[in-house]
């Protein structure tokens, strides 16, 4: 008697740790945020539109004076969603990505810089990088989205 009865409290303890914990969730990313969202969309608009202003003049022309303002507007965007991620919570990958495209940038800049010229061809592979890496970002953060 003793053993069935020391079987079905053990039995019961299970079943009573199991309800409880399908009462728990686990959360091992970032809640969404629109708010980042939105930071993420406008810092892709103002990198696509600092792409538009370039390849409008001539490539002969590219000099880096002319955009160097620009470039420091941008680089501050992207630092601020840098931080926006850092100081969220299980957010370590939207973090990695803004931190990429703030690489990039950077190297972008210097590059443009040093050279103090934009080749056509190199400025589009840069804006289409850029869009990519933006939109994983999107897509990232899109997808912290809660399921109903």
């Amino acid at each position: 008697m003793s053993r069935l009865c020391s079987k079905t409290i053990v039995f019961l303890g299970l079943l009573i740790l199991l309800s409880l914990l399908s009462g728990c969730s686990l959360q091992l990313v970032a809640p969404y945020d629109a708010r980042t969202e939105e930071h993420i969309l406008l810092d892709a608009r103002m990198v696509d539109h600092f792409y538009s202003d370039l390849q409008d003049i001539p490539e002969a022309k590219r000099y880096y004076v002319l955009f160097g303002s620009k470039y420091r507007e941008i680089e501050a965007e992207l630092r601020s969603l840098v931080l926006r991620n850092k100081v969220r919570r299980l957010n370590e990958d939207s973090t990695q990505i803004s931190e990429k495209i703030l690489d990039q940038w950077v190297k972008c800049k210097e590059r443009h810089r040093k050279l103090d010229a934009y080749k056509e061809a190199v400025a589009d592979l840069d804006r289409d990088r850029f869009r990519r890496m933006f939109e994983y970002a999107a897509r990232a953060e899109g997808a912290k989205v809660p399921a109903d």
